[in-house]
C-alpha cells in the first residue's frame, strides 16, 4: 500500500482507481439498467433541455416533483456538454462513486489514524457488488450517499482541527444531498455520528461550546436547501401535496421487509462473510471498530421497517467497508473469504453460463476474472490481490458479459425511426432505451385519454407498447372511437424492473423449459409493437 503518500494524494489516487474500474462499460445500451433508470433518470434531463425546463425538471409534460432537482440538473449539464448520450449521464454517476470511495477511505483514515487502513476500506468499497452495479447507473441512491459520506468526513476534521471551513464543506455537501434525494441524506451522516457517540469520540458538551457557529450554518443549510421546495409548493400546490401522499404511502413504515438481509448479501459480495466475522471480532471494540460497527447498524437496520430495495444499502457500505478494514487484519479464518468467492463465481457464473448456452458470446470475459478470484481468495495472498481481484471480476461481469445478453436491445431501424420524429411509448416504456439512443425524450402515457389520442393521430405520432398491453390500448383507442393500424414489430429480452428481470412477463416456467431445450430465447422475448391511431 502507498502509504507514504500524503493524504491529498492518496484520494487523488483512489479517485482515478475509482474512475478506471467503474467507467468501462457505462456506454453499453444492453448493459445493466432498470425501469428507475431508462424511464425516469434518463429521460428527464432530456425533456428539460427539450422544454428549456431549469428551476423544475419536467417529464412526460408534467413537473417531476418527486424527487428534489440536482441529480437531473447536473444530468442536463452533462447532456449539453457531451450531447446527449448513455456515457454522459452515467459519467455523473460514476463520479459520485469515485466521491464516495474517497469519502469511505478518508473516513477509514481518519477514524483509525493508519493511511493503510483508508486504502483498504476503499479497496473494500470498489470491490462490492452493490457500487460495480449502481455507481455505474444514472440513478439517485450513489449521489446521495456520497455527499452525506463526504460531508461525514468534513465533519470529522472539523472535529479534529476545529478549522470553520470543514463546518461550512459539511452544510454545503449536506444541502446539496438534500437536493438530490430529500431527508434520507441524514442517514450516513447521521449514522456516522451515533457511532461517534457511541465510542466516546464526540460529546455534545463539546458541541455546546461551538453553538454560534453550528447555530450559523444550520441557517446556511437552511437557506440552501430548503428554497427550492417553498417554490415548487407555491407553483405546484395541488401536485405536490399528492406527490407527499404518495411517497408516505409507498413508504409503508413499519412494514417488516427480512429480505434487505439478502439485500445486503447482494450489494456486499464477496466481501459481505468477511465483514460478518470481523464485526463479531470487534463487537467490543471501543475505537473505530465500534464507531464502524454502530454505525453500520444505523443504516441498515431502519430497512428491516420499511418497504426497500437492495440499493437503499449503498450508504452502508461506507461503515461495511470500513468495519473490514479495520478488522481485516484480525481475520485468520480462510471459510469467509472462500465463500464469499464461492458464491459470487457462481453468480457470475450462472450469467456466463446462460450467454453460453444461448450462444450470445461474452461469456469467455469471465474465466480469467474468475480464476484470479478464486485464487486470490482461497488461500492467502498477497493483500493486494484479495483487493484487486473483486474488482476486476465485477467489472468483467458487467462490461465483458451481462451486455452480451442483449437486454433491451433495439433495432437499428426503430433507433432511426426515433431520431427523425417523436413516438409515444405507452405503459412500459418500451422500446426502453430509444430516448437514450435517439437522443429524444419521447413521451410515455400510463393511459390515452380522446385528447392524447386526438393529438397522437393529427400529428402521425407512432405508438409503442408491449404485446401484452394491446388489450388496454385497444380499449382506449375504441372508448375514444378511433383506430389502430399496425405499423411493426420487434422482439428483445426487455427490463421489467431490476436488470435481472428480463424475461417477458407471463413466463411461465414452461416457457423457461422450452427455451432451455431449444437453445433459443424467443420463448422469454417480449415483443415489441408499434401502432398508428386513425380516427374514424
Amino acid at each position: 500500500m502507498p502509504s507514504s503518500l500524503t493524504p491529498a494524494r492518496q484520494s487523488l489516487l483512489l479517485f482515478l482507481l475509482a474512475l478506471a474500474v467503474l467507467i468501462p462499460g457505462i456506454w453499453e445500451t444492453t448493459g445493466l439498467t432498470g425501469k428507475d433508470e431508462f424511464f425516469l433518470g434518463l429521460r428527464t434531463p432530456m425533456e428539460m433541455i427539450e422544454g428549456d425546463h431549469w428551476l423544475v425538471p419536467f417529464l412526460d409534460g408534467a413537473p417531476r416533483i418527486r424527487k428534489p432537482p440536482l441529480l437531473y440538473w447536473l444530468g442536463r449539464t452533462s447532456y449539453e456538454l457531451f450531447g446527449i448520450s448513455l456515457s454522459s449521464a452515467r459519467l455523473v454517476a460514476v463520479l459520485f462513486a469515485a466521491l464516495l470511495v474517497v469519502s469511505t477511505a478518508g473516513i477509514a483514515r481518519r477514524l483509525s489514524g493508519k493511511a493503510a487502513t483508508g486504502w483498504i476500506a476503499g479497496a473494500v468499497m470498489l470491490g462490492c457488488l452493490g457500487l460495480a452495479t449502481e455507481g455505474r447507473r444514472f440513478m439517485l441512491d450513489v449521489p446521495v450517499a456520497a455527499l452525506s459520506a463526504a460531508a461525514f468526513w468534513c465533519f470529522l476534521n472539523w472535529l479534529d482541527f476545529r478549522r470553520f471551513y470543514w463546518c461550512t464543506a459539511a452544510v454545503l455537501l449536506l444541502a446539496a444531498g438534500f437536493l438530490t434525494k430529500g431527508p434520507i441524506v441524514a442517514l450516513v451522516f447521521g449514522g456516522g455520528c451515533l457511532g461517534l457517540l457511541a465510542a466516546d469520540r464526540l460529546r455534545f458538551g463539546d458541541l455546546q461550546r461551538h453553538w454560534k457557529l453550528l447555530l450559523t450554518h444550520t441557517l446556511l443549510w437552511a437557506l440552501l436547501a430548503l428554497p427550492w421546495f417553498f417554490v415548487v409548493r407555491l407553483l405546484y400546490p395541488e401536485a405536490a401535496q399528492l406527490v407527499l401522499a404518495d411517497e408516505l404511502e409507498s413508504r409503508q413504515f413499519f412494514s417488516l421487509s427480512p429480505g434487505i438481509v439478502l439485500g445486503l448479501l447482494n450489494i456486499g459480495l464477496p466481501w459481505v462473510f468477511v465483514f460478518a466475522v470481523g464485526a463479531w471480532l470487534l463487537r467490543r471494540e471501543h475505537g473505530a471498530g465500534r464507531v464502524a460497527l454502530v454505525w453500520f447498524l444505523a443504516t441498515f437496520l431502519p430497512f428491516l421497517l420499511i418497504k426497500s430495495f437492495d440499493r437503499y444499502l449503498i450508504g452502508s457500505l461506507v461503515p461495511f467497508a470500513i468495519l473490514t478494514a479495520v478488522a481485516l487484519p484480525e481475520i485468520t479464518a480462510r471459510w469467509p473469504f472462500r465463500l464469499g468467492a464461492l458464491v459470487a463465481v457462481l453468480l457470475g457464473g450462472g450469467i456466463a453460463a446462460f450467454a453460453g448456452w444461448f450462444h450470445l458470446g461474452g461469456w469467455y470475459w469471465l474465466i480469467l476474472p474468475a480464476l484470479y478470484l478464486l485464487w486470490a481468495w482461497w488461500q492467502p495472498r498477497p493483500l493486494w490481490h484479495r483487493l484487486a481481484a473483486p474488482m476486476a471480476y465485477w467489472t468483467a461481469l458487467l462490461w465483458g458479459v451481462f451486455p452480451a445478453l442483449g437486454v433491451n436491445a433495439v433495432p437499428a431501424e426503430v433507433v432511426a425511426f426515433g431520431q427523425k420524429q417523436q413516438v409515444a411509448m405507452f405503459d412500459g416504456p418500451q422500446p426502453a432505451m430509444l430516448p437514450t439512443l435517439s437522443g429524444q425524450a419521447h413521451r410515455h402515457y400510463a393511459r390515452l385519454d380522446r385528447f392524447d389520442l386526438t393529438e397522437i393521430a393529427a400529428l402521425k405520432t407512432p405508438v409503442f407498447l408491449e404485446e401484452q398491453d394491446e388489450p388496454r390500448f385497444f380499449a382506449d383507442v375504441a372508448a375514444a372511437n378511433m383506430s389502430a393500424s399496425p405499423l411493426g414489430s420487434y422482439t428483445t429480452l426487455a427490463s421489467h424492473g431490476s436488470g435481472l428481470r428480463f424475461a417477458r412477463i407471463g413466463a411461465t416456467r414452461a416457457d423457461w423449459q422450452a427455451a432451455f431445450a431449444q437453445r433459443s430465447l424467443a420463448p422469454l422475448m417480449t415483443t415489441v409493437r408499434w401502432y398508428e391511431v386513425l380516427p374514424q
